[in-house]
């Protein structure tokens, strides 16, 4: 059975490019979810400093 798309025939699906590729785009994604968690915990964290402060007063 052919693929509907004559682009998949001359794509590389072994090899080193694609791994390459994979690589790249878990190393970019992973970037920014640690970004994404360091906010998370920091905007956490700033907002219990906020409460303590409040609740001395």
């Amino acid at each position: 059975m052919e693929p509907f798309d004559p682009l998949i025939n001359s794509l590389p699906v072994s090899g080193w490019k694609p791994l390459l590729t994979l690589a790249l785009f878990a190393s970019i994604g992973a970037f920014f979810f640690g970004a994404l968690v360091t906010a998370l915990l920091q905007s956490k964290s700033d907002q219990s400093d906020f409460e303590d402060k409040k609740k001395d007063n």
